[in-house]
Formats: structure tokens, C-alpha cells, sequence
């Protein structure tokens, strides 16, 4: 038998060594050539390019409890990370059997009404897992869930053959009790499945309809015309995103044996965009900046937004709306110690809304000036200059008359 080349084993055996060392993030992908296509106009994206996770853009949503659907992990503000280009979010299995992870949404900060929402990931894979990019209804704190609509653009129930390679798109609206429609499963040729590599999922959306595709083909459309469809109005209005990673749950059921951890999704990056005809939601060209200032003294805030048409502003005092602060610059005239707070804008068009940087007011109450001394008093005797003192002609006075009196007494003798 031939010998085996020692150079080429060696190369095998190093290549082999580092597949397995390197990050998820750093492992072979196919180059990314998806393009929106066009007509469309890039209105926000995040590349997570930046060293960690933008706190513009996402909130961490933390906590377990099983989110309505008795999954099984807790979400932890460190289970997501930026790193190599890339946000990984990683599910794990910890020592007491409890698993954690991480959901990430972009409520409170930036909501769209149509376009094209999409995402670039590579997904997880085994049983039990359940990673999705999704959105529900901007109103969701004021009407609840599924009155306030939700836009599931991926889900995808890990779990072998029929699980790792499919994936869905669903919406979600109150009719007089919760109601769904979307897609069939959505499939990849065999063998693949979607922890290979990175695909494209994403939703091209309208006043009339929502269609979901899988690297840049359509393989759902669903219509949410409020003509034909009057209990579908959720759809007409401002929706956020969310990305997270969950554990169990009612649709996937339980990890096994044969699941692996940690388990990641990738993001390479997520992107919106409004068609070239349409409305461009507001976003911030200019932020406010924090401030310190003396009780009394004046102090203003300003912003700047894009967006067409032009938004509308209002301020908000520690997350709260500041009644009749309606316009890009906010002014206190005479700042008082209570008006110490985080002030921001909230820009609003009829293609979305966004929220600008929280600008800290700081309040600093100046010390009291001390009451100037009181006039020392002149001294009674000497020193010069001080008010005449009326004992020195009176001794002299008393000195005459001793002199004269004695003058006498020697003059009877």
C-alpha cells in the first residue's frame, strides 16, 4: 500500500483542527450576493459591525417564565454577543439542567409600516430548538396580543429531517379570538439544512398583501386587504422586530438526547426598506446632548430627523410625553432640581416612528453666598484715626483744677 503524503495529511489534519476551532461566525459561508432588487431604498439596517450589541437599536428582553408558549429558557443579556461582523445568539444548557438565552427586539427604538424586512442568518439545529425573526404590533403595550397583529418572517422547529431544513411564515391577528395564515413548510433540497449556511428570510410588504421569501424567491403571499379582510386592520399600522433563540415549547417540544449545546443563530445582518414609491420612515441626523446646568438657568434640547414626509416631534421626561413638546428643539427656561431626567424624541411619519439617544439633564443647586462681615469699631483710645474720645479734655480739665487747688492750700500757709 502506498504511503500517505506526509505534507498532505498534515494540511488535512490542520485544516480539519481549525473548521473545529473557529467561531461559528468565522466558518466557510457562501459569499453574500443577495440584492433587494429594485425599486427598494435602504431606510435602517444594523451590519453589527460595531464591538458590541447597538443599545440604539435593540433592548434585550430578559426573564423566563415560558413567554406564553412553556418554553424552557431564561433570556440573559449575555447570552448575545457581537463578534466577527456577526450578532450570535447562543442557547445553552447549564450544569442544573436550566437553559438560557437571549431575545432581542427593536421596541421603544424603531417600528415600520411596510416594506421589505430581511435578515441574513444561519440558523441552529437539533430538537427543541426554535430561533425566529419575527414583529408584532408597535400597540402591543395598549391593545395586548393578537389584537395588535404579529409577523412571524421565520420560525423554524429544529429536529432532523422535515425540522432543520424547514422553515414557516405566519401572521397572527385578532378575529374575534386569535387567528393565523401563512405559509406551508418551506423546504430546502436534501441534505442541506439551515445550519450549513446563511440564507436570506424575508417579508415584502404592502397595504394589500405580505409575501415571504427564502434567498430572494417567493414561496408565500397572503392577502391582508382590509376591503376583503376587515378584522386584518393590525396590518396597517407600525410594526418592531424581534430576534431571539428559544428552548422547548409547545410547537417544538422538548430537547432530547440527540440535541447538542450551545446552540447558535447568527445574524450576519438585518435590514429594512421602503419601496421607492413609498413613504420613508424618520430617523435621526441629529441627536440630543446631555447637559449640566444651575438651578434657574436655562436649557435646550434639539434633534433633527429625516424621513418623508417630514415627521412630527415629541419629547419624553424619563420615558413619559411632555404635554405641548411638540417640536424638534425643547426648551425649560428656568431649570428646577425635579426637571433633573433623561430626556428623548420620538419622530413619527405615516411610514414609522423612531426614537433619538436619551440626553441626560443634569442639576446642580449652587451653594448659598455667605453675608459679608460686620464693620469692625473704631478703638476707643490711639491707633489713629478713630472718632475724638471725650476722656483727654476731661483730664485736662481735672489736671487744671488739682493745680489750682493746690496753689491755694500753699498760699494759706
Amino acid at each position: 500500500m502506498k504511503a500517505k503524503s506526509p505534507s498532505r495529511f498534515g494540511f488535512r489534519w490542520i485544516a480539519g483542527l481549525a473548521l473545529i476551532l473557529l467561531p461559528l461566525g468565522a466558518r466557510a459561508a457562501t459569499p453574500d450576493t443577495w440584492s433587494p432588487g429594485p425599486g427598494w431604498t435602504l431606510v435602517w439596517s444594523d451590519e453589527f459591525s460595531g464591538p458590541a450589541v447597538d443599545p440604539a437599536n435593540w433592548t434585550f428582553e430578559l426573564g423566563g417564565g415560558g413567554w406564553g408558549n412553556h418554553e424552557l429558557e431564561t433570556y440573559t443579556s449575555t447570552a448575545a454577543v457581537v463578534q466577527n461582523g456577526e450578532l450570535v445568539i447562543t442557547a445553552t444548557k447549564n450544569s442544573d439542567g436550566s437553559y438560557t438565552s437571549a431575545r432581542l427586539t427593536t421596541q421603544g427604538k424603531h417600528a415600520w409600516t411596510f416594506g421589505k424586512i430581511a435578515a441574513r442568518m444561519r440558523l441552529p439545529k437539533g430538537q427543541g430548538l426554535w430561533p425566529a425573526c419575527w414583529m408584532l404590533g408597535d400597540n402591543i403595550n395598549t391593545v395586548g396580543w393578537p389584537k395588535c397583529g404579529e409577523i412571524d418572517i421565520m420560525e423554524m422547529i429544529g429536529g432532523g429531517e422535515n425540522r432543520d431544513d424547514s422553515i414557516y411564515g405566519t401572521l397572527h391577528w385578532d378575529a374575534n379570538g386569535p387567528a393565523s395564515t401563512g405559509s406551508s413548510r418551506q423546504e430546502l433540497p436534501d441534505p442541506q439544512i439551515f445550519n450549513d449556511d446563511y440564507h436570506v428570510f424575508e417579508i415584502e410588504w404592502d397595504a394589500t398583501a405580505i409575501a415571504w421569501k427564502l434567498d430572494g424567491t417567493e414561496y408565500a403571499r397572503s392577502s391582508i386587504d382590509p376591503k376583503q379582510w376587515p378584522t386584518m386592520t393590525a396590518f396597517q399600522d407600525n410594526f418592531f422586530i424581534i430576534l431571539n433563540l428559544a428552548v422547548g415549547g409547545d410547537w417544538p417540544g422538548s430537547p432530547d438526547g440527540t440535541t447538542t449545546f450551545p446552540q447558535t443563530l447568527a445574524v450576519d445582518w438585518v435590514r429594512v426598506y421602503a419601496s421607492a414609491s413609498a413613504p420613508i420612515g424618520p430617523a435621526f441626523t441629529t441627536q440630543p446632548r446631555s447637559q449640566t446646568v444651575n438651578t434657574g438657568q436655562a436649557v435646550t434640547f434639539q434633534v433633527a430627523a429625516s424621513g418623508n414626509p417630514p415627521p412630527v416631534f415629541r419629547w419624553r421626561k424619563n420615558g413619559t410625553d411632555i404635554a405641548g413638546a411638540t417640536a424638534s428643539a425643547f426648551t425649560l427656561a428656568s431649570v428646577a432640581n425635579p426637571d433633573a431626567a433623561n430626556y428623548e424624541a420620538v419622530a413619527t411619519n405615516t411610514a414609522g416612528s423612531a426614537i433619538s439617544d436619551a440626553a441626560t439633564l443634569t442639576v446642580n443647586t449652587p451653594a448659598p453666598t455667605p453675608p459679608s462681615p460686620a464693620p469692625t469699631p473704631a478703638p476707643a483710645l490711639g491707633g489713629g484715626g478713630g472718632a475724638p474720645s471725650l476722656f483727654f479734655p476731661i483730664a485736662l480739665v481735672l489736671l487744671g483744677l488739682a493745680r489750682w487747688l493746690g496753689s491755694r492750700h500753699f498760699a494759706a500757709y
